[in-house]
């Protein structure tokens, strides 16, 4: 799982960067401020045993837009 929040914090940060055009020294702040963030949140929320329901109602949202709403869109 850590391997799936430090690539999307990477892409999340290369996207900013492209859409804002910062510099080098503040994309590697976002980089930074981002991971330590996602990181932060990731092990209170596995201490506190709430990963496993935060987990399932993001897959369940994220697999009802792709069938449901995505179709509708078009």
């Amino acid at each position: 799982m850590e391997m799936i929040l430090g690539a999307g914090v990477a892409l999340f940060v290369q996207w900013t960067k492209k859409v804002l055009g910062t510099s080098e020294y503040v994309t590697l702040g976002m980089a930074l401020g981002l991971s330590l963030s996602a990181a932060i949140t990731y092990t209170l929320l596995v201490n506190a045993d709430m990963w496993e329901t935060v987990k399932s109602v993001l897959l369940t949202a994220g697999a009802f837009y792709t069938f449901v709403i995505a179709r509708f869109e078009k």
